[in-house]
C-alpha cells in the first residue's frame, strides 16, 4: 500500500504585498501650506483638514507645531511660502558638510592600499578619524556610492582596438573547424594543436577577488590597474597537453645570481653576431634551456612516432617570441601554429 503524505505542498517564492502597520505619506509644499492656512487663518478643523488630505490628524498637529516653531525661529510670517519648502519634511539633517564628504572620498581614493580596502577595515583602522571621530560602515558607503563610486574589479590590459580584433576575426576564419556546414570537423583539425602557458605565483599574495574603489571609466587608473607582469614572483609554473595527452610541465625558480652570470657567459658565446643583454628572470635563454631543450622536443618527437601532426601553440609572452626560442624551433623543425 502506498505511503500517504498528509503535507501540504510548499509553494516556493511566494510574494506577498507588504502592508504597513501605519500608512505614510508626505504632503508636498502646497498641502502643506493649505493645511496651515485652513486651519490657523480658517474655521477648518484638524480633523476635516486631515481627512480632506488623506492623512492622520496628528501629521497636521505636528506640521502647524513645527510651521510655528520655525516662523518664530526665522520671524518670517506663517504666509511666507519659505515656511514650506521640502526641507521640512522627515528625515533627520545631514551629518555631514559636503567639504567633509569630499574629504572622505580623497582619503579613499589617495592610493592603491586605500582603495583596495574593504569598508568595515577603513572605518575600524580609523582612517576617517580626521574628518568625523566615529563613523560607521553604512554612512562611508552611502558618501561613497553617492559620488559614484563602486567596488569594481581592476582591469589588467586595456581592450582591444579594431585593428586587433580584426585580426583575431580573419585568424579565427582563416582556422575555422568547419568547413562546409557547423559540427562538419571538415576544417582545422585543433586535435594537432599543442597548448602551452604559464602562471606565476607570489608568496604573500592576497588570496581570491580583488576589488578597489573606482567610478566607472576609472579600471585603468595607475592605483585600480593591475599589471599582468610579475616581476616579483616566487615561482612559474609551466604546463603542456594536446588532444588525448599530457604533456610535461616545469616550474620556473627564482633565478640565484650564480646562474644568471653562468647563464650570461653561455649566452655571450653562442651570441657572437646577435648579442643581447639578459634582464633576468624567465626569459628567451631560460625558457630554451629548461623547457624547449629537455621537455618540448622530445615530448614532439615521441608524438610524431605515434602518428600525430603537432603543432606548437604559443602566446606572445617575450620569452616565447624571443629570436633564441624561435630559432631553436625552426633548426629542429618543430612547427608554431600560426
Amino acid at each position: 500500500m502506498a505511503q500517504i503524505n498528509h503535507h501540504k505542498p510548499y509553494k516556493y517564492k511566494v510574494h506577498k504585498e507588504r502592508r504597513y502597520k501605519t500608512p505614510r505619506r508626505e504632503l508636498n509644499p502646497i498641502q502643506r501650506a493649505f493645511a496651515v492656512g485652513a486651519t490657523t487663518h480658517g474655521n477648518a478643523s484638524q480633523r476635516s483638514t486631515a481627512a480632506l488630505l488623506g492623512v492622520e490628524q496628528g501629521t497636521i498637529s505636528k506640521l502647524i507645531t513645527r510651521t510655528k516653531e520655525r516662523a518664530e525661529t526665522s520671524g518670517l510670517p506663517l504666509d511666507d511660502p519659505q515656511l514650506y519648502k521640502d526641507d521640512m519634511g522627515r528625515g533627520r539633517p545631514e551629518l555631514l558638510t559636503q567639504a567633509q564628504k569630499d574629504e572622505i572620498i580623497r582619503i579613499t581614493t589617495q592610493d592603491r592600499r586605500h582603495r583596495e580596502q574593504e569598508s568595515k577595515l577603513a572605518v575600524n583602522k580609523g582612517n576617517f578619524k580626521g574628518v568625523m571621530e566615529s563613523i560607521s560602515v553604512s554612512l562611508f558607503e552611502n558618501i561613497i556610492y553617492e559620488a559614484g563610486y563602486s567596488r569594481r574589479k581592476p582591469s589588467f590590459r586595456p581592450p582591444l582596438t579594431a585593428a586587433e580584433k580584426k585580426k583575431r576575426f580573419e585568424w579565427a576564419l582563416a582556422h575555422n573547424p568547419d568547413k562546409d556546414e557547423e559540427g562538419d570537423n571538415k576544417g582545422f583539425n585543433f586535435r594537432r594543436v599543442v597548448y602551452t602557458d604559464e602562471t606565476p605565483a607570489r608568496a604573500g599574495d592576497q588570496q581570491g577577488m580583488k576589488r578597489a574603489w573606482c567610478r566607472e571609466g576609472e579600471e585603468y587608473h595607475k592605483d585600480v590597474k593591475r599589471e599582468k607582469i610579475r616581476p616579483a614572483c616566487t615561482l612559474q609554473f609551466w604546463g603542456a597537453f594536446t588532444y588525448g595527452e599530457k604533456g610535461p610541465y616545469h616550474i620556473y625558480r627564482k633565478e640565484t645570481k650564480e646562474i644568471a652570470i653562468q647563464a650570461k657567459k653561455d649566452l655571450n658565446k653562442e651570441n657572437v653576431t646577435r648579442r643581447q643583454d639578459r634582464e633576468g628572470g624567465v626569459d628567451g635563454f631560460r625558457h630554451r634551456e629548461e623547457v624547449l631543450k629537455p621537455l618540448i622536443k622530445p615530448w614532439m618527437d615521441k608524438l610524431k612516432k605515434k602518428g600525430k601532426e603537432p603543432l606548437l601553440l604559443k602566446d606572445g609572452a617575450p620569452a616565447h617570441t624571443s629570436r633564441i626560442a624561435s630559432d631553436y624551433l625552426s633548426v629542429h623543425h618543430i612547427e608554431k601554429l600560426p
